[in-house]
């Protein structure tokens, strides 16, 4: 009743909260859960109580789905009960689960509904999971459908994983589960991930992966992660020194500059440039003004000269200033316009 499910969340401790609630669960009769989840709700569903919410729709799901999913529609407004009750449906009753997520969408967006039914039949048969993915248009559902499956993938080996990938004829669906399953092996082993995406066949995955990698082991090992990136070549290796250069510049940003300074002045790197610009921006606006020259486009160029100048005479007019000055590699007609951007301040 009301009381007793006051009772149990009022408890502090998370483990006889749970104990307590499994306990309550384990007594209701299919009939029961409705008013459970009510007096639940009328508590109020914050962020702590989310975990004992889930348990509450999953149990019932279990007992009774459809009268689970008429009170979510019935009574709530967002995905969460109805994607958390098909979840536990799908589990047990994939097509029924599916049927249900067909039927009661409407509209030509993507179904978020089939989110719930993926994630609840991912762990035992990810290929019917993956085709289901693959109805879903790129959106915000198709990337939580992805996030859901890729554990599952990945632990079938790196062989699998691979076929996985490669399977899938969507490019930017193929390249993005690429990059996800880069990101989950990076996160244990980067190194092992680091192998894994030189062994796919298609160069933009390839590109996309390489990226994912480099800046979960530069996060937790910058040597490594610069070595690796040294290592590699073309888009992936633009793509890798990206990451890994913002967090290098985050450490050091001399050091940071030095190794830029070994990358080619060729258009696929200007990112890795504009990355390190942005970074030291704030820091270190001398190293990162010295990077502006490396940028192809004028127009582009005179923009970066502008912001950060900008920015940097907020902070210290005179140290901004004498910088423009000794500029030689500028034109003069770049030079007085950042000159006279403090002009209005002096002038007030």
């Amino acid at each position: 009743d009301a009381a007793q499910i006051a009772t149990i969340m009022a408890n502090d401790n998370p483990v006889a909260r749970a104990e307590s609630l499994i306990a309550l669960i384990n007594s209701l009769d299919p009939n029961d859960f409705e008013q459970a989840v009510v007096e639940f709700r009328k508590l109020g569903i914050t962020r702590e109580r989310m975990s004992e919410y889930t348990m509450l729709l999953h149990a019932w799901a279990k007992s009774d789905p459809l009268a689970a999913l008429d009170f979510a529609q019935n009574n709530t407004s967002t995905r969460f009960a109805r994607q958390t009750i098909l979840t536990s449906w799908a589990a047990d009753n994939p097509d029924a689960a599916f049927n249900w997520a067909i039927n009661n969408h409407e509209g030509e967006d993507a179904n978020p509904w089939l989110v719930g039914v993926i994630r609840g039949i991912a762990a035992n048969n990810s290929t019917r999971a993956t085709e289901i993915m693959t109805m879903l248009p790129y959106s915000r559902e198709r990337g939580e459908a992805l996030t859901s499956i890729i554990p599952h993938i990945t632990k079938q080996g790196k062989e699998k994983a691979t076929a996985w990938v490669e399977a899938i004829s969507d490019e930017r669906l193929r390249t993005g589960g690429a990059a996800r399953i880069a990101g989950f092996m990076a996160r244990s082993n980067p190194s092992e991930a680091a192998e894994w995406i030189m062994n796919l066949s298609d160069s933009e995955s390839i590109f996309r992966a390489a990226g994912e990698v480099a800046g979960i082991w530069a996060d937790n090992d910058l040597d490594a992660a610069v070595a690796w990136t040294d290592s590699l070549s073309g888009n992936a290796k633009s793509r890798a020194a990206r990451e890994v250069v913002m967090r290098y510049a985050d450490k050091d940003a001399h050091k940071a500059s030095s190794w830029l300074a070994t990358m080619p002045n060729e258009p696929e790197y200007e990112s890795v440039v504009t990355s390190y610009i942005w970074r030291t921006a704030e820091k270190n606006p001398e190293l990162s003004l010295a990077q502006i020259p490396r940028i192809n486009n004028e127009r582009t160029r005179n923009r970066y000269y502008e912001r950060i100048v900008g920015r940097w005479i907020q902070r210290d007019e005179n140290a901004a200033q004498t910088w423009v000055t000794q500029q030689d590699n500028m034109s003069e007609t770049m030079r007085k316009r950042l000159l006279q951007m403090s002009q209005p301040k002096r002038d007030r």
